[in-house]
């Protein structure tokens, strides 16, 4: 018990203090590595801001007046010997006021002269070092390049170059003076020292490491900055440095993506260790190098190490000490314990005392409870792979659908197939196509348009099954289409497409057999790379788009049907498309869908790409709803759904579901309108000229008296007005007169004859004839069966 109770105590405290020790040089490790990120980025901050002031500098000093009036002063050709130009003298020192370390000058090839702030110089004073022309040239193509710093001096310079002659090198800059006549050769240089790149925060350096520091390389791995100069402007590799683990010579370093930001790698130098932190830059491939001397102990590292191990100790002795004094205290009750369980108990191997005359079951203990935790574990892993198992067919699904939609970056697309398992058909197809099988559901006798989801999964089911894997990806379901890749290890395309043309007719085949189903198929061409899939995706897509002319159940391939001449013309059918507006003006239901199945038929007649008859019957399209906006029909009257209709026009794939389409969702909606407002205008009239009759039916009214009343043609009222009533005017007009004279008669003493006069009929026996014939007596036996019905009962 006592030796348990002190390993127990031991051991944790062993173990805390390793921990300890090893995290706080992990820590110190880290720090170590966070510090130099944060010193790189700085350093890079601060170069790249130098570089972009004197660049925006420069920029300014090229479309400076100054700069372009000392180009075009005529005196400056004729000097030989050194010359002031003060103003532009003056520009450049106010430049190096900002940069001290700046050197700058205007250069005018084809005068053979120069400016810099020391004076006027003619090119036979000032042999240049470096092709003027070719460091323009590099620095406007490349920006920021390395050259001689012997371009900056010269030897009647009164004042000695701004970095010193110990530095070999400047980083330069060229801009070319614009819109300068007499000088097309002339450019402002500006440099600064290499040296000077080395040291931008102005930090001094130890001298007894020259391997430390920072290190900048261009593109092309050349040493632009470095702690010692004599390494600028050699490669890399000139260092000297080596790969800490393989021992080989480093001649440049690995790429770093822009996620990452900084990458390290362990290299000796002078056999010594060093640590490389690197980071790339936006400035035209830039690397930025930090070298630093790799310590396997600090002094905070070791301070705190001894702490660790002070306090380990104290803490050991201390548990030690505890155990001892525990244990000796719990042994004594353990022992009288024992001591009174005598032989009645048995202290079974988990540890429990249990009576012998008792069969109990112990519970579980420590160990056998994590047992149970472990197989809970297993049955949940178990039953997560079956899961993840049913969703990797959605997971390539969706995969492959990025990479129809060309969504699937191309650095990962030839890793993500192979993980996927098409590595076979990466590595020997040849030429690949997209296949794209689309049902026929109009007007089937089987199927509607309920079942395409069903028929899409069952067109894929056999699409998949028909063609072997290692000839195809994963056939999915795109936009009411299955889609699939198709490929070959054949080279030669020609032969492909005819492959391809063979197989989309035996699937044509295979699917009317199985389901009784027609099914257009459109091809793309065929294609090289991986990468073009979602090309030749879009090429089967439009192949489909064909259906639209030739009809349902073909089979076209992207580029078969070629109708790019350059003599063709549509002749659009204007006058059918006149004829139907008019008759959906006149809200002629009949007239206007048999108009409307001979524009389709004209339409679809012509030799036109599927563009072009969208074109066409987006212009119909427009027509109708002009025609309807102009006669005051709103187009949330027409349409109430969620989608435009241009959008569902553009959506429709063939010439009878396009016809069908507009008849019902456009012109229909636009016919029963046009009849409300037609039903709405003619009872108005109605109502009018029934006023009319109410107010004057005892004058000579006639209906060309209405007509001139409420400004219409006769024959139009007549003809509303029949609609409305259905009784002609001089119907409803004597209908009315009689109902008036029948009250007359009722309620009045008049004669006969009184009404008849009041009623306007010239003769009473007309008025007598008229009454008969509309109420099957005359007005006197009206009166009589009115004022005595007994008398009309007993008749």
């Amino acid at each position: 018990m006592t030796i348990f109770g002190l390993l127990l105590s031991t051991v944790p405290i062993l173990l805390t203090g390793i921990a300890a020790f090893m995290y706080s040089s992990s820590q110190t490790e880290l720090h170590r590595t966070e510090a130099n990120e944060q010193l790189l980025e700085q350093i890079q901050s601060n170069v790249e801001h130098k570089l972009a002031t004197v660049s925006y500098m420069l920029d300014q000093a090229v479309r400076s007046p100054i700069t372009l009036r000392s180009l075009a002063d005529p005196a400056l050709q004729q000097r030989r010997s050194q010359l002031q130009a003060p103003e532009l003298q003056t520009e450049f020192q106010h430049m190096r006021s900002w940069e001290p370390m700046l050197d700058i000058m205007l250069v005018n090839q084809s005068q053979d002269w120069l400016i810099d702030a020391t004076g006027l110089y003619a090119n036979t004073r000032f042999p240049l070092s470096l092709p003027m022309k070719d460091l323009i040239t590099d620095t406007l193509t490349s920006g920021w390049q390395l050259a001689p710093s012997s371009i900056f001096s010269h030897e009647n310079s009164n004042e000695t170059a701004t970095s010193g002659t110990s530095c070999m090198y400047h980083i330069a800059l060229a801009r070319t003076v614009p819109d300068v006549v007499h000088s097309s050769n002339a450019a402002l240089v500006a440099g600064i020292p290499a040296c000077y790149m080395q040291n931008p925060l102005g930090q001094s350096v130890a001298s007894d490491s020259s391997a430390s520091g920072l290190i900048i390389i261009n593109r092309d791995q050349r040493i632009i900055a470095h702690p010692d100069a004599a390494y600028i402007g050699q490669p890399l590799s000139a260092i000297g440095l080596q790969d800490r683990h393989n021992g080989e010579a480093v001649q440049d370093l690995s790429p770093v993506t822009y996620s990452d930001a900084f990458a390290e790698r362990e290299v000796r130098f002078a056999n010594a260790d060093y640590s490389l932190t690197y980071t790339p830059s936006t400035l035209k491939g830039w690397t930025y190098i930090l070298i630093s001397p790799e310590n396997t102990l600090t002094k905070d590292y070791i301070k705190i190490g001894f702490h660790t191990l002070y306090i380990s100790m104290a803490m050991l002795l201390l548990s030690l000490l505890l155990a001892w004094l525990g244990s000796r205290q719990m042994l004594v009750p353990i022992q009288r314990i024992l001591t009174q369980l005598g032989d009645h108990m048995i202290v079974k191997g988990n540890g429990h005392a249990v009576p012998l005359n008792q069969n109990v079951v112990s519970p579980p203990d420590e160990l056998e409870q994590i047992r149970l935790g472990v197989t809970r574990l297993s049955d949940a892993r178990s039953q997560l792979e079956s899961t993840l198992n049913q969703h990797q067919g959605q997971i390539r699904t969706y995969y492959m659908l990025q990479l129809f939609q060309g969504r699937t970056s191309l650095n990962t697309m030839h890793e993500t197939l192979c993980e996927q398992g098409y590595a076979v058909q990466l590595s020997s197809w040849q030429n690949i196509a997209v296949i794209a099988l689309q049902p026929e559901l109009l007007h089937h006798k089987r199927y509607t348009l309920e079942d395409r989801s069903l028929l899409l999964f069952a067109l894929q089911n056999i699409l998949e099954e028909s063609i072997t894997p290692d000839q195809q990806l994963l056939p999915i379901v795109v936009e009411q289409n299955v889609v699939t890749v198709v490929g070959t290890n054949e080279e030669d395309r020609i032969t492909f497409s005819k492959q391809l043309l063979r197989l989309a007719e035996q699937l044509q085949q295979q699917m009317n057999e199985v389901l009784d189903l027609k099914v257009s198929i459109g091809l793309s061409q065929p294609q090289l790379f991986m990468n073009h899939i979602p090309q030749a995706y879009n090429e089967a897509m439009d192949a489909l788009k064909h259906r639209m002319r030739l009809g349902t159940g073909i089979i076209v391939q992207y580029g078969q049907a070629d109708l790019t001449s350059a003599a063709w013309a549509m002749t659009y059918p204007e006058a059918l498309e006149y004829s139907l507006l008019q008759t959906i003006q006149q809200a002629d239901e009949d007239a206007a869908a048999k108009q409307l199945t001979e524009m389709m038929q004209t339409l679809f007649s012509l030799e036109c790409t599927p563009e072009e008859y969208q074109a066409a019957l987006m212009r119909l399209l427009v027509r109708v709803l002009q025609v309807a906006q102009e006669s005051g029909i709103r187009l949330t009257q027409i349409s109430e759904g969620t989608r435009s209709l241009f959008q569902e026009l553009h959506d429709l794939q063939y010439a009878a579901e396009i016809e069908r389409w507009f008849s019902r969702e456009v012109i229909l909606p636009v016919i029963d309108i046009f009849k409300q407002k037609q039903y709405a205008q003619y009872q108005s009239i109605s109502e009018k000229m029934i006023a009319i009759i109410q107010q004057d039916y005892g004058k000579d009214l006639t209906l060309e008296e209405c007509a001139e009343r409420l400004h219409y043609n006769a024959n139009y009222l007549s003809s509303v007005f029949r609609k409305e009533t259905g009784a002609s005017f001089s119907e409803y007009l004597t209908r009315y007169r009689l109902n008036i004279a029948k009250r007359w008669l009722d309620e009045s003493e008049w004669t006969v004859k009184e009404i008849a006069e009041r009623l306007r009929y010239t003769n009473p026996q007309n008025f007598i004839r008229s009454f008969r014939k509309w109420e099957g007596m005359t007005p006197g036996r009206y009166r009589e069966r009115k004022q005595h019905p007994e008398r009309a009962v007993k008749g």
